[in-house]
């Protein structure tokens, strides 16, 4: 609700675009610039004959990313919407023909929860993670569903490429399938870091969880001339007769008047 529009940081809530750095960084903006930097709209949204919705976004290398990161790059960022689920499809290519780079990628997704406490995330039994509130120790999950009952921030390695997510919207799952990203992050401020936030509702932690596809535990290294691609899926269960739209999961992003 407190989300700023002014283009000085990032939007809170929606699908924030963390790119070329995870974290904070010492050239730039928190999670790079790629969720603060205006993109290109290559094709507007249009149907295609299947009826799905198709949108291509694109982003390179200008004044503004090389004064922060100087390297030739290009994006393209593809988004599908269908009646129940959404895609993401994401391409980042080096130009360069003797540069290489590397780079950290990440889909920051917000999640619309009725009551995080009641959540759970499949598909993270025994993969480590990294704990960014116990000074970044590692540990090793051990439980089948992951649950939120406090501030958490998690980077878990070498995940599987599906996890379900319960309770999303009104007690819906929410499928989560990804390609090429190797990390899954599971965020939540609870009440003393939304407190910090200014742009974070002091009662909003209880209604969000951020389930996020990442290349972020290591770094891509592109080499010149060459791509890296991945992906996402987010699909949404059917919750009795109700039909659902993917994008009602997503916790809203709503500009002022």
């Amino acid at each position: 609700k407190l989300a700023v529009f002014d283009g000085k940081k990032a939007i809170r809530g929606g699908i924030p675009f963390v790119f070329p750095q995870f974290g904070p960084w010492n050239f730039g903006p928190q999670h790079g610039f790629g969720r603060v930097v205006r993109w290109t709209l290559e094709r507007s949204p249009e149907r295609l004959p299947s009826g799905d919705i198709e949108a291509v976004f694109s982003l390179m290398d200008n004044e503004i990313t090389r004064s922060m990161w100087n390297y030739p790059f290009r994006i393209t960022y593809r988004l599908i919407l269908r009646e129940k689920e959404l895609h993401f499809h994401i391409g980042v290519y080096n130009p360069s023909k003797d540069m290489t780079f590397s780079f950290n990628l990440l889909l920051h997704t917000y999640l619309k929860v009725p009551d995080v406490r009641r959540c759970q995330i499949t598909g993270l039994h025994g993969c480590t993670f990294i704990d960014k509130t116990r000074d970044g120790a590692i540990y090793q999950e051990g439980r089948d569903a992951v649950t939120i009952n406090e501030w958490t921030d998690r980077i878990y390695q070498h995940t599987p490429q599906e996890h379900i997510i319960t309770n999303v919207v009104s007690g819906r799952k929410m499928r989560l399938q990804k390609y090429n990203f190797p990390d899954t992050v599971v965020w939540n401020p609870w009440m003393e870091k939304a407190r910090e936030c200014q742009d974070f509702g002091d009662d909003e932690y209880p209604n969000m969880i951020c389930v996020e596809a990442g290349h972020v535990s290591t770094p891509v290294i592109l080499l010149p001339g060459t791509a890296f691609e991945a992906s996402q899926i987010l699909q949404i269960s059917a919750h009795g007769r109700r039909r659902c739209g993917t994008l009602s999961a997503l916790l809203p992003v709503s500009r002022k008047a």
